[in-house]
């Protein structure tokens, strides 16, 4: 079967991807990171009243018309209000009431002045308190009106929106206690290889410890998903069509890494044809990551990836990514591409498409500048992927890329 270029691949793969649309509420603290499965208008106003923005004294702005320095108003405080509780009366001509910010402005008042604005006295006869007020009072001065924020019955979550913390803020000051959204994709991922054993075991001759399973899992978790690392599968086809066959019931995507090229312990092919799955492709036109399987199993994709490091991780962020970015409602997944100068030399040729690890350095308009590790470009090396964001694009038949080249740069840590 020939190679396939990515752009045809992911053509391929997403005509096949089917967003779920399964929607379901949890609770609002369960939320953060889901997408709204539906839109949502304000059941009421917010603020729900008219407050106070501050500390100091609700009036009435008429009162205050003739106020000067030279020939201050009087008001008679006649009581204070905290927020959470109301004034249970109306505020009358000559009257001011002591206010908390956030507390409900009282009927018949307009308006507020904090407190280090007005002078605090107290009649001598009773010891009432009272205010001087030294110049004029705008109407609605100091006022948050009820709805200012939000209004009631405007919509403020649209369909289709990741819940962050300030839509979980606004649906919390709505009253929300639960929320409607998608239903998140069940992911698996599965790694296949009788050298793999887990971290924490003893490393017995030919062994290696699975790497692959922590890179893709906890890749998966910072781009919002909550993947199934699951056991590690021998190279056996029957046992590992059974069990991929087991797995598949309750996910929506299983992700596989190694036994994918032509080697005798590459099983995956024939794990294809145990299952009796779609093959859709078998292997991409470029590197790392060229040996690549994908196919379609009752309806549900089945990746499987290279079990180099780099080249899984090159395969889960160009092919993989904007499968979830479908299938989970998640446009917010989609990598950017640029141009941008490199800054340090990559002089090895490329006789193929070749995505090498990068790092933006700086990013502006019209300067953004890239480099790139000096060594640990081989598909199986990890430890050079160190602090890089991007990869950069190199077209097939490329000679070595001088310092000052501009390049295609694809951003994946955006």
């Amino acid at each position: 079967m020939e190679r396939i270029e990515l752009e045809a691949a992911l053509e391929l793969v997403l005509s096949r991807t089917i967003p779920i649309d399964e929607v379901f509420k949890l609770p609002l603290q369960k939320t953060r990171g889901l997408v709204s499965g539906e839109p949502i208008h304000a059941p009421i106003d917010n603020p729900p009243f008219d407050k106070s923005p501050l500390d100091g004294f609700a009036l009435r702005s008429a009162d205050t018309v003739n106020a000067s320095e030279t020939n201050p108003v009087r008001l008679r405080v006649v009581g204070v209000v905290y927020a959470g509780s109301v004034y249970g009366a109306v505020l009358l001509p000559g009257e001011a009431l002591r206010i908390m910010t956030g507390a409900p402005m009282p009927e018949g008042s307009d308006a507020m002045l904090p407190k280090e604005d007005v002078q605090e006295t107290a009649f001598k006869e009773n010891g009432a308190q009272e205010i001087l007020v030294s110049h004029p009072v705008k109407t609605r001065e100091n006022y948050i009106f009820r709805g200012e924020d939000i209004q009631k019955g405007q919509p403020f979550i649209s369909l289709g929106e990741r819940l962050d913390f300030v839509r979980l803020g606004l649906l919390a000051g709505m009253g929300f206690a639960t929320v409607p959204v998608f239903r998140p994709p069940e992911i698996g991922i599965l790694c296949t290889g009788d050298e793999l054993i887990l971290p924490g075991n003893p490393l017995s001759p030919g062994k290696i410890y699975n790497s692959n399973g922590v890179l893709l899992s906890t890749r998966l978790e910072e781009l919002g998903f909550h993947p199934r690392l699951l056991p590690i599968l021998a190279d056996d086809p029957e046992t590992a069509a059974t069990q991929i066959c087991a797995h598949m019931e309750n996910l929506d995507l299983l992700i596989t890494t190694g036994a994918v090229s032509v080697g005798d312990k590459d099983i995956m092919r024939d794990v294809f044809t145990l299952l009796g799955a779609e093959r859709l492709f078998w292997r991409m036109n470029f590197k790392p990551g060229s040996a690549i399987l994908c196919g379609a199993y009752r309806t549900k994709l089945l990746i499987c990836l290279s079990g180099n490091p780099f080249a899984a991780m090159a395969n889960l962020e160009l092919l993989v990514r904007p499968v979830l970015a479908k299938l989970a409602r998640r446009p917010d997944l989609a990598t950017r591409r640029f141009q941008a100068c490199l800054k340090t030399p990559f002089p090895k040729p490329s006789r193929s498409r070749r995505f090498i690890r990068a790092r933006i350095e700086t990013e502006g308009v019209s300067d953004t500048e890239v480099t790139v590790p000096e060594d640990g470009h081989a598909s199986g090396h990890l430890y050079s992927l160190l602090d890089c964001n991007c990869f950069i694009d190199i077209p097939a038949g490329s000679g070595g890329l001088p310092v000052n080249s501009i390049v295609e740069v694809v951003q994946y840590n955006a």
